[in-house]
């Protein structure tokens, strides 16, 4: 890692262990969280698949006891919940990102290597490309295979295997538009190609989760069809590939938004306010918008954007053969699984494509032998632990046992803190000094908190039972979250102790 960064930490007896582990407490706890990574970790090596939200929350926690590596395909960080506002405004794209590289490995002291993982193999010490990891450490108890992506990478060329003692998987899901593609990877939906000659509604999609996002034109009409043609997995590319979206907006006269969740209310709301001019229509086969949200939530939502001209058209499956040609149609429904081949047993996924955790995060396969098509055998199907319970797996691309959980970020840093926790607990390593309790499983009821934009200058907070604050109030509480996150993500001391007690 970085120059200073001691490798490893002996200890020589019971007592001395002891010692040294009160004494290291204590030291952490009173230095300010961005300056800890220079004091001494175990040897123990963390690797985090996927640096998004949940992922970095994995990497920022454990990276002041253990030594971290993120892997990521991209070269920089997106903060995703802002990615509307950037599609509308696009200069606040550069407020939403940053170089992984710069931070990581120059502000936190976690090794980022750039590629995406094609597989995670739990077999202790597995000899390849020298059995080490790209720092040079021996191998550990597990390993993954990393290939190149986009620019230089610190394993070559060719890729080549990481070793690690625990492994957290928080790859995420694909939301077209709204995640960084790769050229040639699709705008939108599978289900909702240009050329399907079938109609398709917003509010029953065959395997995919209603509220998240994709993008995509219909039929004749301009706009985000086909695959990518610019790798967004740099900066670069995503940032032209957002502005040439933008210049498609302004020059459009009408906009179809097709899913009325979090993600097309927003974004309804976003384009009625920076493009005045664009007729933006909403489109849902549910009978309202937001029906995740309480029902003032969902009137104050439709409130607000029949004032500010835009047009619902719900309870009706939506047609793509009947948009008219030179309007852009935005998908805001349907997301593809990242994890399908991480795994070379087919029992660790669901149906849906999510990874089988239980509530303490850890990955689980079947205890019961598989028939050729993935399904188990006749009985109940019992389920264990991969790699002796050290690999986990957090956010959206992870489905636990017994605890519903959504796809928002609250829920996956929820998961993302039982998953610390345990690494924590298995090292006997967790301070007692502490900022409260550590949970080591997940708990069902988890609240549901949306904090949504209705344009700069107005939004709502609300759960699923309750609207808590709706205009500028909302609109600034939106701006703060998102600035403190960022400043949270970079290791800023006010930002992180702000966030600190919330998991």
């Amino acid at each position: 890692l970085s120059p200073g960064f001691p490798s490893t930490w002996n200890f020589t007896s019971p007592v001395s262990l002891s010692l040294d582990l009160a004494m290291h407490h204590l030291a952490r706890s009173l230095v300010p969280a961005g300056a800890r990574h220079l004091l001494p970790r175990t040897p123990k090596r963390v690797v985090v698949v996927g640096g998004g939200p949940t992922g970095l929350f994995c990497a920022d926690r454990l990276r002041h006891h253990f030594e971290v590596t993120v892997v990521d395909s991209k070269d920089y960080f997106e903060f995703t919940p802002s990615i509307l506002r950037a599609l509308a405004d696009p200069p606040h794209l550069s407020r939403i990102t940053f170089d992984y590289r710069e931070v990581l490995e120059g502000q936190l002291g976690v090794e980022f290597v750039l590629g995406e993982v094609s597989s995670i193999d739990a077999s202790p010490n597995v000899q390849s490309s020298g059995g080490v990891s790209s720092s040079g450490d021996p191998g550990g108890r597990g390993s993954l295979m990393v290939e190149p992506t986009v620019g230089p990478n610190s394993l070559g060329k060719e890729g080549g295997r990481l070793t690690f003692d625990y492994c957290v998987v928080a790859v995420g899901v694909s939301n077209g538009l709204w995640k960084p593609r790769a050229v040639g990877e699709p705008s939108g939906p599978t289900w909702a190609a240009p050329s399907s000659s079938s109609s398709s509604s917003s509010s029953s999609t065959p395997g995919s989760s209603p509220g998240a996002a994709g993008a995509a034109s219909a039929g004749k009409s301009v706009g985000a069809s086909g695959p990518a043609t610019v790798d967004e997995r740099t900066l670069e590319g995503r940032r032209r590939s957002l502005r040439s979206l933008h210049e498609q907006l302004a020059n459009s006269r009408a906009a179809v938004v097709v899913g009325a969740g979090l993600v097309g209310v927003e974004l309804a709301a976003e384009l009625a306010h920076f493009f005045p001019r664009l007729k933006v229509t909403l489109v849902d086969g549910a009978p309202t918008v937001l029906p995740q949200l309480a029902e003032s939530a969902r009137d104050y939502a439709m409130d607000f954007l029949q004032k500010h001209g835009v047009k619902l058209k719900l309870g009706r499956p939506f047609v793509p053969e009947l948009v008219p040609e030179g309007e852009v149609v935005l998908w805001c429904v349907g997301t593809r699984t990242r994890a399908s081949k991480l795994f070379a047993d087919n029992s660790v996924l669901r149906s849906n494509g999510q990874i089988r955790v239980n509530q303490r995060m850890q990955v689980l396969s079947s205890l019961s032998s598989l028939s050729s098509d993935g399904a188990a055998e006749q009985g109940a199907t019992e389920y264990e632990p991969v790699g002796d319970g050290r690999i986990f797996a957090v956010g959206d691309a992870a489905s636990v046992e017994g605890v519903p959980m959504a796809q928002i970020i609250f829920h996956g840093e929820e998961m993302a803190a039982v998953a610390v926790n345990n690494i924590e607990a298995a090292e006997d390593i967790a301070s007692p000094l502490a900022f409260g309790g550590s949970k080591r499983e997940a708990e069902a009821g988890q609240p549901l908190l949306a904090c949504t934009s209705l344009g700069p200058q107005d939004g709502m907070f609300s759960t699923q039972s309750e609207l808590v604050a709706t205009g500028a109030l909302a609109a600034v509480q939106k701006q703060v979250i998102e600035g403190t996150k960022m400043g949270a993500l970079r290791g800023e001391l006010l930002s992180s102790m702000l966030w600190l007690p919330v998991h």
